[in-house]
């Protein structure tokens, strides 16, 4: 039996050294490598454990930019509305492509995991590098852990 390698290698790379975030991207990387390996087996594999890995992917994603978004609004991050575009834009993009996968039309399931593998890693480590960097140079993390210690109704809790 052949050892199955993973399509992204989660890496130090891409930490930001925010715990709730860091934790997310690893389970979009995770999401990621299933629907890779969904698109390396027969079709019968590929109709059921695909369509079930793009959903999770889906709803994880809105989950995780729901997440982000909140923290950016939270600190007033100047970026917030271009970084809010760049994931309506993703979500808008992977919405199109699970629709045309459903309908039969015009779909390669090995470019739309491409599609999201060199966007989630091009959008960790550069726009969310820039959040990071912001966040952490103000000291918000220290902020942000006695708000939540406070029992604030911002839930950024890693799922």
């Amino acid at each position: 039996m052949s050892e199955i390698i993973d399509y992204i290698e989660w890496d130090e790379r891409f930490m930001l050294g925010i715990p709730v975030i860091d934790k997310q991207h690893e389970n979009l990387v995770r999401i990621c490598n299933n629907l890779h390996w969904s698109c390396l087996k027969g079709q019968e594999t590929l109709n059921h454990h695909f369509i079930n890995s793009a959903h999770e992917a889906i709803e994880y994603v809105r989950h995780h930019f729901s997440t982000e978004e909140k923290m950016m609004n939270l600190f007033d991050y100047s970026e917030f509305p271009e970084h809010k575009k760049e994931h309506e834009y993703f979500v808008r993009e992977i919405l199109n492509c699970y629709k045309n996968f459903q309908d039969g039309i015009d779909f390669a399931p090995n470019h739309f995991v491409n599609f999201i593998k060199e966007w989630i890693l091009s959008h960790i480590t550069v726009t969310d590098k820039e959040f990071a960097d912001f966040f952490l140079s103000m000291d918000h993390y220290g902020k942000l852990k006695l708000i939540l210690a406070g029992g604030s109704h911002l839930s950024l809790h890693p799922a």
